[in-house]
């Protein structure tokens, strides 16, 4: 009996670590809620605030997005930004002087052949994604300050008002942006999950060598990688003039760190160790409601910074963590 008792608690006390690995950020994103309900009750948990958040992170979840179907090969898109403040400067200064349903397009196209540049030089060249896209992300900054230079680096006249709706519209009080987000993670989550394309991806993260023998084409793939990640932070910089309405060379700075943020804060939930759409989606609802709990609170804008760099820091390390755990437990049972 004290044998059986003893691995019965071992089992249950497995049990709970699993549970909590794979949980975690889940539960660490009901814990914020209940915090900032408790601190702010007035305003906080308010259905109007709940969709200020939503509509806060719906350009942060598609340009994220875009991100984690190039991490899910292990492959890093530092240009996102970039592409993303590319794609608002230019759609600020096309509109002015063609209509949104050719200028859309063309800066869409632009941003997708950025991701296919990007693709081809790693996939066919072997040039490391971390250097190739620092490089092309240098290369479209200072792109971008140059088309904005005449402008006085702003641009911000001359945009339709009937574009700006689709930044600032809703639909049954649900902001038309919140539809955006939720459309994009749906298709790419089902496109990653249930079809072959999307299931060779995983098997390129997992093991390329045996991908490579099991004759899947790993070029091919890396470069549709990118050239989707290109093309939704296109996207991301285009509904950020929608809802901005204006565009400046530094717009879409903010979209690097914290999409990198949202998506390695995904990689330690649920699928430990492994970027996906849902966990890319908690993370980016951690990261919305963290930063407007903190500004409800008036916590200043370094602070906020300072924490977001923790909170990076603890999912890599809860993500590499765990993931060894269960590696280990595995091999015990084989």
């Amino acid at each position: 009996m004290p044998r059986q008792r003893k691995l019965l608690i071992a089992l249950d006390t497995k049990a709970v670590w699993i549970t909590f690995g794979r949980f975690g950020t889940l539960i660490g994103l009901f814990l914020l809620v209940a915090v900032f309900t408790t601190l702010k009750p007035a305003i906080f948990p308010t259905p109007r605030n709940l969709l200020n958040i939503l509509n806060q992170i719906s350009l942060l979840g598609i340009c994220s997005a875009g991100l984690t179907i190039c991490l899910v090969m292990n492959e890093f898109d530092l240009s996102i930004g970039a592409i993303a403040t590319l794609g608002a400067v230019l759609t600020a200064g096309f509109l002015p002087n063609m209509h949104p349903v050719l200028a859309v397009p063309i800066v869409l196209v632009i941003c997708t052949g950025i991701g296919l540049v990007n693709g081809l030089v790693i996939a066919t060249l072997g040039v490391s994604s971390f250097m190739a896209t620092l490089g092309s992300m240098t290369i479209l900054t200072g792109f971008s300050y140059w088309y904005t230079s005449g402008s006085g680096s702003i641009l911000y006249s001359g945009i339709p008002k009937g574009f700006l709706i689709i930044g600032k519209g809703t639909f049954l009080h649900i902001p038309y942006l919140v539809f955006f987000m939720i459309g994009v993670l749906v298709l790419l989550h089902l496109f990653l999950n249930h079809t072959s394309t999307g299931r060779h991806m995983y098997a390129v993260g997992g093991n390329p060598e045996a991908a490579r023998f099991g004759g899947i084409p790993i070029q091919k793939l890396k470069i549709l990688g990118f050239m989707t990640s290109g093309f939704l932070a296109g996207l991301t910089g285009v509904l950020l003039v929608a809802r901005l309405g204006l565009a400046e060379p530094t717009i879409g700075d903010r979209f690097l760190f914290d999409a990198f943020t949202a998506v390695f804060l995904g990689a330690a939930s649920i699928k430990i160790g492994q970027f996906h759409i849902i966990g890319t989606l908690i993370g980016v609802l951690i990261m919305g409601t963290l930063f407007n709990g903190f500004t409800l609170l008036d916590v200043p804008y370094h602070l906020q910074l300072v924490a977001q760099g923790a909170i990076l820091i603890a999912a890599v390390t809860a993500a590499g963590l765990w993931k060894g755990f269960f590696r280990q437990k595995r091999q015990r049972v084989d």
